[in-house]
């Protein structure tokens, strides 16, 4: 492992996605996503996690809620969720997060994407958790909402992710459910 642990970042994506039918489609931002998301990223590490939303609206909500409690009374009745929400970072979309990274290393990230659908070429958590582990290189887990994320977001990952199966053949983990498993196996000690 780098001396300062795996260089992980996070980007909750809502551009770009699919619906039931297929149809590409923009979901709505939903607050409990960012707001746990948050919470599993700073337990686990994470660099920083990027709420990506083309909408200024939804950007402004998001911003909202991080700010009542990174300030005033929600910063001093949970000084917990001020420390989990300091790492979110409001983005417009993927390529404004890449850039961050960018900046910050001196590199682009090799983009990471994840899936609930099985397929081919799928890397398994123990083996992309050794690349975490050995390498000093940014990544970023791309993670979709709605029924995930368009073939063009997938298309441009350098890992494609093995989805999370559990015991039975529903699969419909909520992303925050689902981070909290992925960053458990990619980073745990």
């Amino acid at each position: 492992m780098s001396s300062s642990g795996p260089q992980l970042y996070i980007a909750l994506l809502h551009d770009q996605m699919v619906d039931k039918q297929g149809d590409l489609v923009t979901t709505s931002i939903t607050l409990i996503d960012v707001h746990d998301i948050a919470r599993s990223s700073r337990t686990y590490g994470v660099k920083s996690t990027f709420v990506a939303h083309p909408s200024s609206a939804l950007r402004k909500l998001s911003r909202t809620l991080k700010g009542h409690w990174e300030e005033g009374f929600g910063a001093e009745y949970n000084p917990n969720r001020k420390e989990a929400l300091s790492i979110i970072e409001i983005v417009t979309d993927l390529d404004e997060a890449v850039q961050k990274i960018d900046f910050a290393h001196g590199k682009l990230p090799k983009l990471i994407a994840t899936s609930a659908r099985t397929g081919p070429q799928r890397h398994s958590f123990e083996t992309l958790r050794q690349v975490l582990h050995t390498s000093s290189d940014p990544y970023l887990l791309m993670l979709g909402t709605g029924w995930g994320m368009s073939e063009k977001l997938l298309e441009r990952a350098d890992f494609f992710l093995e989805p999370i199966v559990g015991p039975t053949a529903y699969n419909h983990l909520s992303v925050r459910s689902a981070c909290a498993i992925m960053l458990d196996r990619l980073l745990r000690p």
